[in-house]
C-alpha cells in the first residue's frame, strides 16, 4: 500500500516485466531485453516516464504484447488522473 488516498501504487517497470514473464514464460528474458532496447531503457529506471516508454515499446510489437502495453498505459493514466483529482480535492478542502 502507499500513502495516496486511493491506496494504489504507480505502475512501474517491475509490473511491466511481470506481465511479459506471465505472457511468455521461458522466452520472457529475451523479449524483455528487446523491449528495453526499443524503449531506450536499462531496466533500472524508477522515474514515471520509464513505464510510459516501455508501454509504448510494448504497443509497437506483436498484438499480444501490444495489448498488455495498452493495459499498462491505461493503468498509468488512471493512476495519474486519480492522483491529480486527489490533489485538487485536498487543495479545495
Amino acid at each position: 500500500m502507499t500513502t495516496d488516498p486511493y491506496h494504489m501504487r504507480r505502475p512501474d517497470l517491475a509490473e511491466a516485466r511481470a506481465a511479459i514473464e506471465k505472457l511468455y514464460g521461458p522466452g520472457a528474458d529475451e523479449r524483455w531485453q528487446k523491449l528495453l532496447v526499443k524503449a531506450g531503457l536499462s531496466g533500472r529506471e524508477t522515474d514515471p516516464d520509464a513505464v510510459r516508454r516501455i508501454a509504448e515499446a510494448m504497443q509497437a510489437t506483436d498484438p499480444v504484447t501490444a495489448l498488455s502495453g495498452r493495459s499498462l498505459l491505461i493503468r498509468v493514466n488512471t493512476y495519474e488522473y486519480l492522483l491529480a483529482a486527489s490533489e485538487i480535492i485536498a487543495d479545495a478542502g
